[in-house]
């Protein structure tokens, strides 16, 4: 019975030992946390990366809005995340360098264009609005109803333009429109209309007949939709002005 006693006696003394050095960590790292700033401090932050549409303003405050804590408590991924979502930013990195420096690196988005009245987008259709409001001058003006057709938008400026630009035409603009027609606006306002179906067949029905439309004037109007063939406003040399005449094509 005594052997028992000692034993539970022992095995006691164990679990308060344990609990008394579990609650000694818990309050060792209360006070660790409440002077953690204090030893610690975070005393500059570095900004990596070039920025062309970003607002270092911008930028800086927003940082400082989730800078606190010392070193070793700040919150990098929330940090990393606020600066991410900044309408610029396509990807941000935030690190600790010791002993009392953060280093964001910021990484912006390369706009190829406009994106319907006060939006831009990438190489990958990808669409931002700057908060600012502020869009570059001289980009093409690409749109869509929806966002969601950036992609398709962007693929079809980058194939069309390389096309089209063989002939020494510029795209300025495509759009695809909510009932989903596609027009192009080549640099100087002539409008061409593809219409739904089979644009990519249209398209190079301009393409073979466009040597033809080009000896006859300056087309200001080019419309595909039809089946066999294409509608052409256009003003022809040392003339005021000149009426639509349809082409036919095979």
């Amino acid at each position: 019975m005594a052997e028992i006693a000692t034993t539970r006696l022992t095995l006691i003394a164990r679990l308060l030992s344990a609990l008394l050095l579990i609650a000694g960590l818990i309050v060792a790292g209360w006070i660790a946390l409440q002077w953690e700033p204090v030893l610690l401090p975070v005393r500059a932050i570095s900004i990596e990366g070039e920025m062309h549409g970003l607002s270092r303003e911008a930028l800086q405050q927003t940082i400082g809005e989730e800078i606190g804590g010392g070193i070793l408590t700040q919150d990098l991924a929330t940090l990393r995340a606020r600066v991410q979502s900044l309408p610029w930013v396509e990807r941000a990195t935030a690190r600790r360098i010791w002993p009392d420096r953060i280093q964001v690196s910021v990484h912006e988005h390369t706009a190829i264009a406009r994106w319907n009245e006060n939006g831009l987008v990438t190489e990958r259709g990808i669409v931002f609005r700057p908060s600012d409001g502020r869009l570059p001058a001289g980009l093409a003006r690409l749109g869509a109803a929806n966002d969601d057709h950036a992609p398709e938008v962007v693929t079809r400026f980058l194939d069309w333009g390389s096309r089209l630009l063989a002939l020494g035409l510029i795209v300025d603009g495509v759009r695809r429109d909510a009932r989903g027609d596609w027009s192009i606006v080549l640099l100087g306002g002539t409008d061409v209309l593809l219409g739904t179906d089979d644009v990519e067949r249209r398209l190079q029905r301009l393409i073979t007949a466009y040597g033809q439309i080009e000896a006859i004037g300056i087309p200001t109007r080019l419309d595909l939709r039809y089946s066999n063939g294409l509608a052409v406003r256009w003003l022809p040399a040392g003339s005021s002005g000149g009426g639509p005449k349809r082409i036919a094509a095979n």
